[in-house]
């Protein structure tokens, strides 16, 4: 073997270890450690130390609602909400002019048609028909707000997927017929092993199997100390999907607004 063909042996050697090195260190730095055992109720605790404490929360939304194959439709609403009460949403599309006026209260659903000149008042299967899923109060305020869905458990279960805590419950959510018992209500939870907020939320009812709810909380935002959603998107798998992305835009907390819903005398009640 010749003496220069020796010298480039060891030359490439030596690049070969200043490329194979650094690139070793990069990759350890992409490794996260394994994530610390927790139980299913230290890792509820956490979640609940999240929880925003309010009365009142005022925000504009960004909203793009997509259902089925058609295209998706862009409009911005203003939400108000007074928390374990009512949510008021005035809905205004592209040219400025509010088109519709919603308040959800925990029995009931009022739907305000500006562009129709009609209106609805009834009780939670008209949502039910709107989303195409089962839905109460609870649920629409839990996920609105980035929280757990809370009902209670028979059943627990906790452990990790996709780098992230994953907290499995079954529980035992009042029918909406009150003579009906209950429902067993699946919710799944992926929790940030950081922040501890939720990632994703899974929910599904016993006897609805081809249809459930999921919720991608993409970033938070911090208004006062307390925890809010910044954006957010709602898959609804249901006879159509539904897709429903939202961004929350100058949120207030605690400073009390009205909820008005006055219906024109010459609107037409449809339900």
């Amino acid at each position: 073997m010749s003496r220069n063909y020796r010298i480039l042996l060891i030359l490439g050697f030596l690049v070969g270890i200043l490329f194979f090195f650094p690139a070793c260190k990069s990759v350890k730095l992409l490794i996260r450690k394994p994530l610390t055992e927790m139980s299913f109720n230290q890792l509820y605790r956490n979640l609940e130390k999240n929880t925003p404490d309010f009365s009142y929360l005022s925000t504009k939304l960004s909203v793009s609602y997509q259902k089925g194959e058609k295209e998706p439709v862009q409009f911005r609403a203003q939400m108000r909400l007074k928390n374990d009460s009512i949510i008021w949403m005035s809905i205004i599309p592209a040219m400025g002019i509010e088109a519709a006026r919603v308040v959800v209260t925990t029995d009931s659903v009022k739907l305000l048609n500006r562009m129709k000149k009609n209106y609805i008042l009834g009780a939670y299967h008209l949502l039910d028909s709107l989303m195409h899923t089962s839905i109460n109060y609870n649920i629409l305020q839990s996920l609105l707000l980035g929280k757990s869905v809370s009902y209670p458990l028979a059943d627990s279960s906790v452990s990790i997927d996709k780098q992230q805590y994953l907290l499995s419950m079954k529980m035992r959510m009042p029918a909406k017929n009150s003579f009906s018992g209950y429902h067993l209500l699946t919710q799944k939870i992926w929790l940030d092993p950081e922040t501890f907020h939720i990632k994703e939320l899974y929910l599904s009812e016993s006897g609805m199997q081809d249809k459930n709810l999921h919720v991608f909380y993409d970033e938070y935002q911090n208004i006062d100390g307390r925890t809010i959603p910044l954006k957010m998107q709602i898959i609804i798998d249901a006879n159509q999907k539904i897709i429903i992305n939202i961004t929350y835009r100058r949120t207030e907390i605690d400073i009390p607004h009205g909820f008005p819903f006055i219906i024109p005398h010459k609107y037409k009640r449809l339900i």
